[in-house]
């Protein structure tokens, strides 16, 4: 009886050992960047290799509301590019390092401050979604609220 609760002990804890590694225990998650992030510093730009997009990495816009948020990025004409929008509440979540040590902008943004921006996704109340860059939380408010936005277009 004695052996058969040592041998199970045993088996259990080498299983524990053996399953840490695939669960992160003890993993640093701060090596795994998005590579598919890549920045043109000189253009102020991040294009998402994987999905074509592009986003405007400038200082963070005035905060607006969020018809004043579409009209904005409607009416950019950056780089000679007039199809600039307001990103999806997708989008926007995936300019976002979800580790378990916290949430983070990708690397390859240097401009957009971590703070609550307007996604292009409206709900059926006459609310509109929010992101916050800083916290990865969002929700929807009411389209009066005044949040930042920033701008991202289809690259291809």
């Amino acid at each position: 009886m004695i052996k058969a609760a040592l041998v199970l002990g045993l088996s259990v804890s080498i299983a524990s050992a053996w399953f840490a590694p695939r669960l992160g225990l003890g993993h640093d998650d701060s090596n795994n960047i998005d590579t598919s992030y890549v920045r043109d510093s000189k253009k102020d730009i991040v294009t998402d290799t994987k999905s074509s997009k592009m986003y405007h990495d400038a200082t963070s816009s005035q905060k607006m509301n969020f018809p004043s948020a579409n009209k904005y990025c409607q009416d950019m004409a950056y780089l000679d590019y007039k199809n600039w929008r307001v990103p999806s509440k997708k989008e926007l979540r995936s300019v976002l390092e979800l580790s378990r040590r916290g949430v983070t902008i990708k690397h390859a943004f240097k401009n957009i401050k971590e703070d609550i921006f307007w996604s292009s996704t409206e709900d059926d109340y006459k609310k509109a979604w929010y992101f916050d860059l800083d916290l990865g939380r969002y929700g929807s408010r009411k389209q009066t609220k005044e949040f930042y936005v920033f701008c991202v277009r289809d690259a291809k």
